[in-house]
């Protein structure tokens, strides 16, 4: 930023601007600055993941914004659903640990992963 701020004043200093042009456009260089760290510095977003096969075959594959499942997982939490119902089947989860999983910033992996040998099934859960 260094360098465009020393054209900037070089301009000036030529009469190719004037003092307020300067000023603004100095501004402007600083507000961009600002919002390339706000950019670099942001945390990606997380997303919750939801993957079911059947004999090897994809059923279900969804992918949605964290933000939307912590909201919905809140409502579920006060009350008090402990278990998702899955194509007619109710699974049970541990809230404790999705809540620790919530607010962990950090945190990404699966929170659940379910194999039905009898039924070929596969279920994964995780925040990515």
């Amino acid at each position: 930023m260094k360098d465009e701020i020393r054209q900037v004043l070089d301009m000036l200093k030529e009469g190719k601007i004037t003092n307020e042009e300067a000023i603004n456009l100095i501004d402007a260089l600083k507000s961009t600055e600002k919002d390339q760290e706000e950019i670099t510095t942001s945390k990606p977003k997380r997303f919750f993941r939801v993957n079911v096969t059947k004999n090897n075959q994809p059923k279900v594959n969804i992918k949605i914004p964290f933000s939307l499942v912590k909201w919905g997982i809140n409502i579920a939490n006060k009350m008090g659903k402990d278990t998702v119902k899955i194509g007619g089947e109710e699974i049970p989860f541990d809230m404790d640990e999705l809540n620790k999983a919530i607010n962990d910033p950090e945190f990404s992996g699966k929170i659940c992963d379910i194999y039905d040998e009898e039924k070929n099934e596969h279920i994964e859960v995780e925040i990515i």
